[in-house]
């Protein structure tokens, strides 16, 4: 019994001057702190497109002004090249190729998008009575082939009374925001064509990299200045999917890390 209590002793005692370890700022503080930096190198290169849009739009906001030929509606078209089809949204610095892919389905819809945005299906052509609905990515996967990936990454910027411009066929097309909503992808009602003046819906994914929402912002053209006209009869259009196209993949980054 002696003996056992010594023991116990001794061990406390032991125990009591082992010396604490010292504070290392390379062991403790270092490795999170490198690890906090690698995380953020990979945020910043997943996403570097739709940042280095971001930082456009700040720094020229308040460069934005309006072309003369564009401040007031006129009858008389502005003159442009015939091989010049583009899309122009000076707010968010926007100017892409405008593409035509006259049917909807999605794997001619996404490969389309690679080079540009797309005037879908048998909507209206710029110009003409009735609603042109043209497509645009808000993001892509940086390894995915396409220039075009994030050019609607800005698009909700875009507000009441904006304008957006169109080069069609020799014309250039001016068109006046309106307004824009979110809607799901099933609903189709964007691609209405019952309208007696032409008008303009662009559409987008949001939240940006995902497919879960469309971003619409409507538009009506204000130059040349529309004749109220009553719209012809449609021909009969190839039946639509059932949901507006999406992005072909979410982006890396939401594909990771969307369930936190």
């Amino acid at each position: 019994m002696f003996h056992g209590s010594r023991r116990i002793g001794r061990a406390r005692s032991v125990k009591k001057h082992t010396p604490k370890m010292p504070f290392s700022f390379k062991r403790q503080i270092l490795p999170p702190l490198a690890g906090i930096f690698i995380m953020l190198i990979f945020f910043v290169g997943l996403n570097s497109q739709r940042i280095a849009a971001e930082m456009t739009y700040r720094l020229n906001s308040d460069k934005i002004t309006i072309s003369p030929s564009a401040k007031e509606p006129v009858n008389q078209p502005v003159i442009v090249p015939d091989d010049a089809s583009q899309l122009v949204i000076p707010k968010i610095n926007v100017n892409a190729p405008l593409i035509l892919e006259p049917s909807y389905s999605e794997q001619k819809v996404q490969l389309a998008l690679r080079d540009g945005v797309v005037l879908y299906g048998q909507t209206a052509k710029p110009g003409q009575i009735g609603n042109s609905v043209i497509l645009g990515h808000s993001s892509g996967q940086i390894w995915a082939p396409g220039k075009y990936k994030y050019v609607f990454t800005l698009l909700d910027k875009v507000k009441q009374n904006d304008q957006i411009t169109i080069d069609y066929k020799g014309t250039r097309y001016i068109y006046s925001v309106t307004n824009s909503e979110i809607i799901t992808p099933t609903n189709l009602s964007i691609l209405n064509q019952n309208s007696s003046t032409p008008n303009l819906t662009l559409v987008t994914c949001v939240p940006v990299g995902t497919s879960k929402y469309r971003l619409v912002v409507h538009a009506v053209q204000i130059s040349p200045k529309p004749v109220a006209n009553t719209p012809p009869k449609l021909r009969p259009a190839v039946k639509a999917e059932s949901q507006l196209p999406g992005s072909a993949q979410n982006s890396i980054w939401r594909s990771l890390f969307g369930w936190l």
